[in-house]
């Protein structure tokens, strides 16, 4: 989460560490801008990005980009 965070992302949801045993942090909803890094690799967390566009086609080609 702090990683999202240096990147300029904004939590809007969850991001909060789970107690108990083992690493697992809450569902969680981020804003960030689509140059952002870390939107490019997958993460093994339960995170889901909203990211803004201008037009359909521009998400429609950013997503067609992504591996």
């Amino acid at each position: 989460m702090e990683e999202i965070k240096k990147q300029g992302g904004k939590i809007l949801f969850g991001g909060s560490v789970v107690e108990g045993q083992g690493n697992y942090v809450q569902p969680t909803i981020v804003s960030i801008s689509h140059d952002a890094e870390i939107v490019k690799h997958e993460l093994f967390a339960p995170v889901v990005y909203v990211i803004k566009f201008k037009t359909l086609d521009e998400a429609i080609q950013y997503n067609n980009g992504v591996p």
